[in-house]
């Protein structure tokens, strides 16, 4: 049985970064990570970055300390990337919200059409435009609706504190969640406490969400935001990425370079494997756990969570 991952990953920053970034490389035979798990998932690449979804059972081995268990699950698991895109439309955004939004268009070419998204603003408070869905045409139109909102403070802190509650509630969770803000360094406005700002990041990583950031720095105007230490620290938490951008129009570039990234990620968590097995007789609780296959030139990303990065 695998133990749910909110009671596994209750853990200090340091070493829940430190966990995220060994499972964002592939494994082979020689790697291996501590862990408590009957189960584990499993994706599996070929050399050109594709799935592999015909992996049968006989071709998977799990070792625990060296011995192989006794494997006796390959059970296919569609885990979609669903995306909420945080957008800056407050006043420190007025220099940028037209390459935000023409960045986002960009976006929605390069992510895969089954991949749903919403659309949410951060001026006075956090807003939806477009609730998630796939509908390609339906986000255009929600993208053109976003304006600037002028005199107004971002609620960047706020907007991902909702987000996190939001993800926690979702109790049938069936997709692996991505969050992208879409922002400035602009005045912040949000009222999170900073123990509800710790929650918020337990949350987040209690749910296995990542989160990405790109952020137009306007110093000359502003200076550091707070908002940079925030997307600093959950891409470190999270897995994620923080991008700095000297000039808005980077919006246009950065945005579809994030998709593709994410698309690959849709790729793979949707066509994973969860794999259970039994250790074997005698060894010890804390193992070395590693997972190899027998089938030539393939890449292996096995998490706890179903979470590929």
């Amino acid at each position: 049985m695998i133990t749910p991952a909110a009671r596994l990953r209750r853990l200090t920053a340091a070493l829940l970064a430190l966990v995220l970034i060994f499972f964002s490389a592939p494994w082979n035979a020689t790697q291996a990570v501590r862990a408590q798990l009957h189960g584990l998932f499993l994706a599996v690449a070929d050399v050109n970055g594709d799935p592999v979804s015909d992996l049968s059972l006989g071709e998977v081995v799990v070792l625990w300390d060296g011995l192989e268990c006794d494997t006796f699950d390959l059970e296919p698991i569609n885990r979609p990337v669903r995306v909420t895109v945080f957008v800056d439309n407050a006043e420190g955004s007025r220099e940028a919200l037209q390459h935000m939004r023409e960045g986002l268009k960009g976006f929605l070419d390069v992510l895969p059409g089954e991949v749903e998204v919403a659309l949410v603003t951060l001026a006075r408070q956090p807003r939806w435009v477009t609730r998630h869905t796939s509908d390609r045409t339906e986000l255009a139109r929600g993208i053109d609706r976003i304006t600037p909102d002028p005199g107004t403070r971002a609620r960047f802190r706020d907007a991902l504190y909702e987000e996190a509650e939001r993800l926690d509630d979702d109790l049938e969770r069936q997709y692996v969640p991505v969050i992208v803000m879409v922002a400035t360094d602009g005045p912040e406005g949000s009222t999170l406490q900073q123990v509800a700002y710790e929650r918020m990041a337990q949350r987040l990583v209690d749910n296995s969400a990542t989160v990405h950031t790109l952020l137009f720095s306007n110093r000359r105007v502003y200076g550091r935001g707070q908002q940079v230490q925030i997307a600093m620290h959950l891409r470190d938490l999270t897995g994620g990425t923080y991008e700095s951008l000297a000039i808005p129009s980077g919006f246009r570039r950065m945005l579809p370079e994030l998709a593709g990234d994410i698309a690959r990620k849709h790729r793979l968590t949707s066509n994973q494997y969860r794999v259970t097995y039994t250790p074997p007789a005698g060894t010890f609780d804390r193992p070395r756990i590693s997972i190899s296959t027998s089938r030539p030139n393939l890449n292996l990303f096995p998490t706890f969570d179903g979470n590929v990065r």
